[in-house]
């Protein structure tokens, strides 16, 4: 007698796990929130009877991607800041503070929107705004996709003395102890209360900006916050040239040495960006079991350096991707890490394998979850863990034929591949259709609140971006 299940889901399984198994005619059977199996096609249908079957011919079935850095609520600025310096406090963080509640709403349904539809099932979230913490996590709660939530509030006030001013001055800090400890509280709140209301769903986290807004203070008692809760924090780190230029003129070392002489690297600990990294730094995150969450596509944005994710795999860090909200879409930043690795390291060796495809895929799933410390539960298909699934439809030419489903998934596929997605057994996208999310009339939201943001933001761009200083309304 057959046992049933609710899904079987059947294609050529990707199953990303220890042996990087690879099963042409394979399926993965779902029972609840569980994988219950992974293997022959053949033979799971003779031991299971489904509710329904998911894939089929010419499909990919995979884990659910990944992404280790993203802010929801910028999900409609991205054009404003696109081909501008410095766009991170000129356009991204302004567009937050003229964005109020439903605002915040809007935008990250647009974010989760575009990230379901591409496969991705679990994102980071660093928010930024204190007054925007609710409404994201109840959306995201809403949606049905899969988070590890970061907040946090900085405690510094750093001022930057540029290079032709500093004859006659010198860069200097002032910490504020009264909202350390006012935050702090809050933070405690926020982790005893997603601890429970997420269900496993949403992991509470937390989130330094990094050493230009936040203490040493802050770092050192947020740390013991997270490893009281068994979490991890986040923290930005050598993203620019100013972050290093002030640290080297306020510590005398940079940011991730002094990260280490604070004693605050450790394993549930995601440097994110890290662009500017020394091959000294690497030893140390690597010592410290310390990941990064890599945003290929914001090194070009930022014009600060290609991180150095080749010299950090080979010391043994773990690096998970990082969409970032520029390009919600894994399978897309999977390739341009790609060919932005084999540019900036295998080229200038004459190194084919610098960052192969199966190294990106891994960043998008088993490293990503190892990141945000949920490789227990998510990042490959394996019996037991959480029923987090994507089928890619590769019955195109694009996609066809596959000779190294990786090879194929990394180099030529891309969101709008994406058939049918499962997020703890909930089928969240099904036929290309999101389920969770209505969104017919999010576009009218979305395009009422990127006029909005449009009025405060263009003025503030360097390089006019004259072709769109009118918007349209959509009609």
């Amino acid at each position: 007698m057959r046992s049933p299940v609710d899904f079987v889901i059947e294609g050529t399984v990707v199953s990303m796990d220890s042996d990087r198994t690879n099963i042409t005619d394979g399926a993965v059977a779902v029972r609840a929130d569980r994988i219950v199996a992974v293997g022959d096609a053949r033979a799971l249908r003779d031991r299971f009877e489904a509710e329904r079957t998911l894939g089929g011919r010419n499909r990919f079935v995979l884990p659910g991607f990944v992404d280790c850095h993203n802010h929801l609520a910028q999900a409609l600025v991205r054009d404003y800041a696109m081909e501008d310096l410095p766009n991170i406090h000129r356009i991204y963080i302004p567009a937050e503070k003229a964005m109020d509640e439903e605002d915040a709403r809007v935008s990250a349904l647009v974010a989760i929107s575009q990230l379901l539809r591409a496969g991705v099932t679990t994102v980071a979230e660093t928010t930024t705004t204190a007054e925007h913490e609710e409404v994201i996590a109840r959306t995201i709660m809403e949606t049905g996709i899969r988070c590890a939530m970061a907040r946090g509030k900085g405690d510094r006030l750093s001022r930057f003395v540029p290079t032709y001013h500093q004859v006659n001055e010198r860069s200097s800090f002032e910490d504020d102890p009264g909202l350390l400890r006012e935050d702090l509280q809050v933070s405690a709140d926020f982790l005893r209360r997603w601890t429970m209301e997420g269900r496993g769903r949403l992991r509470p986290w937390l989130h330094n900006q990094g050493i230009t807004s936040c203490s040493d203070a802050r770092y050192q008692e947020t740390k013991a916050l997270v490893d009281t809760y068994d979490t991890g924090l986040m923290t930005h780190i050598n993203r620019d040239r100013e972050d290093i230029e002030l640290s080297m003129s306020l510590f005398g070392e940079r940011p991730i040495e002094h990260l280490e002489r604070i004693e605050v690297l450790d394993r549930n600990v995601l440097a994110i960006h890290a662009m500017l990294t020394t091959d000294r730094e690497i030893r140390l995150l690597a010592e410290h079991g310390t990941k990064v969450a890599h945003a290929p596509v914001v090194c070009t944005d930022l014009i600060s350096a290609v991180t150095k994710v080749v010299s950090m795999r080979a010391a043994g860090v773990i690096v998970g991707l990082g969409c970032d909200t520029v390009i919600n879409d894994l399978l897309k930043v999977m390739r341009i890490a790609v060919i932005m690795h084999a540019a900036s390291s295998g080229t200038p060796l004459y190194d084919p394998i610098a960052l192969t495809t199966e190294d990106a895929f891994s960043m998008a799933t088993i490293d990503g979850a190892r990141a945000l410390l949920w490789e227990e539960e998510i990042g490959s298909l394996e019996e037991g863990k959480a029923a987090d699934i994507v089928v890619v439809d590769g019955d195109n030419v694009r996609l066809a034929p596959a000779y190294n489903p990786m090879s194929t998934l990394v180099r030529y596929a891309t969101g709008s591949d994406v058939e049918s997605v499962l997020v703890g057994g909930d089928l969240v996208v099904d036929g290309g259709r999101l389920l969770t999310i209505d969104e017919a009339p999010l576009l009218e939201e979305a395009s009422r609140l990127g006029r909005k943001l449009g009025e405060v933001l263009l003025p503030r761009r360097y390089r006019p971006l004259s072709k769109y200083s009118e918007l349209p309304s959509r009609s």
